[in-house]
Formats: structure tokens, sequence, C-alpha cells
């Protein structure tokens, strides 16, 4: 039987073991580098942490939640949902936490895994690690010298109290938006450093009432009726984003809308309104960002943040005092796998075979890395949409990788070099004709142009396109 190892315990890797479960592969291992499986959700415990998919979008196809509480789940209802499906499908002990990964190598005939646990063999490696698992925290002088807490929403200090005191928040993303808004009735004054302002539109979050829930319980077409329309919206969004930007317009004015209604002050109504393309950045759904900015503790600092003293922030050559300074700050995107080293034929590593840009055949293969699978990869994110669908996609693939493996008897199967450049090609030449690419700073994007992160199409395609193993494309030995 085909022996698989997965790396990352969130809801790539929980999702693949559940799917391998599904397809009737037994000898699976995970290994979670934390304590608690989750990833991101497992990290990210800030105040007001929420996702901005709507929660029959934002959950696995093959294991719909009819229970959820709101239309957005927060952060603690998506760790028990991730734990549950853990469970439900039999895969919960084959997670293995608090165990590192730091080097997986292919031997000629199978993956050697290095882990901080000893040495583990499989036929086939799975790379769960994310895209928003690395902090990003800037190197600003004088940061070692501050006299307060500093910390990243991603590493939230929960023995800090923050009642009464005078915070910083460095970033207005999608983290800060869900931070200020949290913490603001409870600190003395809260400044936020703004680098530059992205678009918004309306949340328009609210609670299932019970009967609703036992509905979704007793008719599952209801809620899968649900996750097709959220999907369709969503879709629409894709298309804006990539080849029709005309139908971003009506969005844009939502946008404007929701600035001119929750403020009246010209200067900061100037400040908020970003001045790129709607879509460049994350668009972020909020129903009080902007009432927040306008509460009498709360200034929007648009000043370039400078240095930190020991006792505060100087921005545009002023020092602001402040207790705490938190970074809202993003992540290191770029990596994929990092920091495990992933070396394959002859020994040469994925950060050799990339040279600093990351590619990969649908997202899922590279050549010379046999039996090696990356999910939710190079190219596999998009400006809307759920990460989910884009797993369940991955795997698919995967999953008919494995069956053509079982149906030849073949012992590897590798993405043709050939194959990979073409679609590496494709993928560089769709680029430059989506909104990422107008001009604006956004996580995607180096600072040489290059966007290892974009699936430039609809996710539809996304699905279609890796259904079914495409025979031509891989060699099978």
């Amino acid at each position: 039987m085909t022996s698989i190892a997965v790396v990352g315990g969130g809801f790539a890797g929980i999702g693949a073991a559940a799917m391998l479960a599904r397809a009737g592969y037994r000898d699976v291992v995970v290994f979670e580098r934390e304590s608690r499986l989750g990833g991101v959700w497992h990290h990210n415990t800030y105040p007001g942490a929420a996702c901005d998919i709507p929660s029959h979008l934002y959950e696995f196809s093959f294991a719909p939640n009819p229970y959820w509480s709101h239309r957005y789940a927060d952060q603690p209802e998506i760790q028990q949902y991730m734990e549950d499906v853990a469970r439900r499908f039999g895969v919960a002990d084959r997670i293995h936490t608090g165990t590192e990964v730091a080097r997986a190598s292919w031997d000629g005939e199978r993956w050697v895994v290095e882990t901080s646990r000893g040495r583990h063999e499989a036929d086939v490696l799975l790379t769960a690690c994310g895209q928003l698992s690395t902090p990003s925290v800037p190197a600003i002088p004088g940061l070692d010298g501050f006299d307060g807490p500093t910390f990243h929403t991603a590493r939230w200090r929960h023995d800090v109290e923050l009642a009464g005191k005078r915070v910083a928040v460095v970033g207005t993303g999608c983290s800060a938006i869900q931070v200020v808004p949290a913490i603001q009735p409870h600190v003395a004054h809260v400044d936020v450093y703004q680098r530059s302002p992205g678009w918004t539109i309306p949340k328009l979050d609210f609670a299932y009432r019970e009967r609703t829930k036992r509905l979704f319980a007793r008719y599952p077409r209801l809620q899968r009726l649900d996750r097709r329309v959220n999907f369709a919206f969503h879709e629409y969004g894709a298309l804006g984003l990539t080849r029709h930007p005309w139908m971003m317009k009506p969005v844009k004015a939502v946008s404007r809308m929701q600035i001119n209604r929750a403020i009246s002050d010209p200067e900061l109504r100037r400040k908020v309104t970003p001045s790129d393309e709607i879509g460049c950045k994350r668009i972020m759904l909020t129903d009080d960002w902007y009432p927040t900015l306008t509460k009498p503790n709360v200034d929007l600092v648009t000043e370039r943040v400078e240095a930190v003293t020991a006792a505060g922030v100087i921005a545009g050559g002023a020092e602001r005092p402040a207790d705490v300074i938190i970074f809202a700050t993003g992540f290191h995107s770029h990596g994929f796998t990092a920091p495990m080293e992933v070396a394959g034929e002859g020994g040469r590593t994925l950060e050799d075979a990339w040279a600093g840009v990351p590619s990969a055949y649908l997202g899922l293969t590279v050549p010379d890395f046999p039996n090696l699978f990356l999910i939710y990869g190079p190219h596999t994110n998009g400006g809307t949409g759920s990460v989910i669908f884009t797993i369940e996609c991955g795997m698919q693939h995967v999953l008919d990788a494995l069956a053509a493996l079982d149906e030849t008897g073949a012992r590897r199967i590798e993405v043709r070099a050939d194959a990979a450049a073409a679609f590496e090609r494709e993928i560089k030449d769709a680029l430059p004709r989506t909104v990422w690419h107008s001009g604006c700073r956004n996580w995607y994007v180096d600072e040489n142009g290059n966007d290892p992160n974009q699936w430039p199409y609809p996710f539809s395609s996304y699905r279609r396109r890796t259904a079914q193993l495409d025979r031509a494309a891989y060699s099978l030995t």
C-alpha cells in the first residue's frame, strides 16, 4: 500500500488526510509543528479574528456544517470545525503535533522526512504549509529598544493587558480592520499607522437562527444551494479582477458609499480612500472599521513610520507615545515550504529549482521532484473565493495521480519539464492583465514584479483543470 506523508496540520493538511482516508489510503501521517492542529486558525487568536468568506463556502464540500453560528464564522468556531473534521474522518490520530519537519529528501525510491522526533519514510510527500503561516515584522530602527511589549497579530500576547493603555497598531489590512474595532472600546488610545488604504465593502454579518440551522441539517440541499450562490458571487469578483475590470465598478461605488456614510470629516475621508484599482490589494469586508476610526480615542497616522523609541513611535518626524506596539503587517507569503528544506532528484532543493520565484504545474508539481505534491502551492491563491475550494481541487488531482500509480504499477510520478514550462509561460502571460499588477503594493507581487501566488482566472477553471490527471503532462516510471 502507498505510504503518504503530509507536512502541515492546517486546512490543507486536514483536508488531505480526510480525502485520502475517504479514498481508502490508510498509511498516512501528518506532521504539524505546533502543539495543536489548525494552522492559521490556531495561530490567529487576536480579538475579532473571523473569516471574510461565508461559512458555507469556507468548509469542505464533503463535510458541511449546518450549525455555523454566523454567516461569517469566527476563529474559535473554525478551529472547532477543523478538529471535528479530523475526528469525523478518523484522521485525528494520524496528525503528529509538536513535530517539526526540518528536511525532506528523495533518495531515488522514497521520501526521507527528517523530523524533530526522528526519521520517517514515505512513498509520496504532500506539503500543506500554507501561504500565510510565517508572520512578517518590518525592520524598524529602534524596535529592540522599546520598553513595552511588541507582537504580531498572528502571535497574539493574551498575557498583555491592553485596558487603559496607549496602543500603536502598525498596518491597516485584513487583520487590523478586525483588531482595532475589537480593542478600541477598552484602550485609552490607539494610533493606527497606515501605509496605504485598502478598498472595503460591507460584511453584513448576522447570526443564524436555530430554526435556520435545523433546516440546513434536515435539508442539506439548502446549504448546498447557499454554497453555490456564494461561489457564484465570488466567481463574479474573480472575473472582474482577472478579465473584465468594468465588472468591479459597482463594487467600487459601494465602497465609496460605505466611506462617505461612516465618515463626515473630509480629511479622514481622503486618508482612507484608496487611489489604486479596487482589488489590487485584497478587498476587505467590514461594517465597523470606518466608524471606529471616527472615535475620539483613535488616530489614523498616514506618515511613514521612521523609528521606534523606548516610549513610542516616530512617524513624520513626530513621536507618539505608546505602551504596546501591535504589528498587523502580514506574512512572508512566497516561501510555500519554508523553513523546511525539500531536496529532489540529485539533491537539488526546491529553493535552488525556483531561484527565488516559486512555480509549480497547476500549483502542485515540480520537475525532478518525483511523488511530491504542493497543496495550496504557487499560483493557487485568488483575490476572492475560498481557499478550501482550492485545496479540494488540488487534492482531487493528487488522488487521480495516486490512482494512476496504482493502475500502472509505477513507483514514481513527476511532471514533465516541458509541461511545467508551458504552464508557467501561460501564467506569466496572463498575470499582467489582472488587477494585481495594476501598480499597487500587495503581498502577491515582489519587488521585481514576480507574482508566485495568484491564479489569473476564475476558480471554476482551476477545478476543471485539476479534476483529471493529464497523463501526457506526467512521466510514470
